[in-house]
């Protein structure tokens, strides 16, 4: 099974958004403390396959460091950005999404962001901020779910 997944980290590196799509089991998200290495190993365990967008390079290493989980020795990764520069389509998740009609109610914020509202949230506690990260998390990672099936029709139907 398939998990399409994404982390926020905060300006050091820590994680402090983790979010997990898998098709029986929806949408998972976890944050802040609740981030710990049985829980996501629990939640991961579930699925075969990664679905990333730069996950080779940021959010697997970033686990690994982190929470000591090595997904790369325990599943088969498919890391989007790979496969489009395979394709020669160039742009981050962002502007992909825009190429290709990919909706966002997010627009407009971006990594650097992700950690400024996290920093908002952490100093000040609000819930606002925590909670408009929690959304563009849950975006970026079901956004890959239509960007993986437009990749793999231009590739010819299979990504891995």
């Amino acid at each position: 099974m398939k998990a399409y997944l994404d982390i926020e980290t905060d300006r050091i590196g820590n994680i402090c958004v983790i979010g997990v799509y898998m098709e029986r089991y929806g949408f998972l998200q976890l944050s802040g403390k609740g981030i710990t290495p049985h829980r996501f190993s629990t939640i991961i365990n579930l699925s075969d396959t990664i679905v990333t967008f730069n996950g080779d390079n940021f959010d697997l290493p970033r686990i690994k460091k982190c929470l000591d989980i090595d997904l790369k020795e325990t599943h088969t990764s498919i890391d989007l950005l790979k496969i489009k520069r395979k394709l020669g389509i160039k742009g981050g998740l962002k502007e992909l999404e825009k190429t290709f009609g990919i909706k966002r109610k997010t627009e407009g914020i971006n990594g650097y962001y992700a950690m400024t509202l996290w920093e908002i949230y952490v100093k000040k506690g609000r819930i606002d901020a925590l909670n408009l990260l929690l959304e563009y998390n849950r975006e970026d990672v079901m956004n890959l779910i239509p960007l993986e099936r437009i990749l793999m029709e231009q590739y010819g139907g299979k990504l891995i």
